[in-house]
């Protein structure tokens, strides 16, 4: 039976993470902290007379729902997941790229941000440490039936 590495060292048998994919995990964390904030910042918004409540309220649900999604993924990440370097990939596009090309200040910033992570997860580093940690199943070639 193999035992638990003490607290501050490394399991023997995963590797380290490299460094590109260490600064895409604390882009990561930035990133949601930054939509946390933005969400507050919208339910604050929507509190004052004269706002636009219900649509300010619904985006700060919507953060909030992103920087919860986020968190989750970053927690399978840093466990070596590809599925979770996939699925952030598809946060951080399908939520960065429109922001980017709208250009919406404070929310501009936050998009940068998730696309440098992004960027960052799919590097030659990162991408042979998920081959040791989650390798891909190789398919079967062969006739069907057989």
């Amino acid at each position: 039976m193999r035992r638990a590495p003490a607290a501050g060292r490394q399991d023997p048998a995963r590797p380290r993470h490299p460094r590109t994919l260490r600064a895409a995990s604390l882009l990561w964390l930035v990133a949601a902290v930054l939509l946390l904030v933005a969400a507050g910042s919208f339910a604050g918004s929507a509190a004052l007379p004269g706002s636009d409540s219900t649509a300010l309220t619904g985006l700060a649900a919507v953060l909030g729902a992103l920087a919860v999604l986020q968190l989750v993924l970053l927690l399978r990440l840093r466990r070596g997941r590809r599925s979770a370097r996939e699925l952030l990939s598809t946060v951080g596009i399908i939520a960065g790229l429109p922001v980017l090309v709208r250009g919406t200040p404070g929310l501009s910033v936050i998009a940068v941000v998730m696309l440098l992570a992004v960027v960052l997860m799919w590097l030659p580093q990162s991408s042979a440490y998920f081959q040791v940690t989650d390798p891909k199943a190789r398919k079967k070639r062969g006739l069907p039936g057989t």
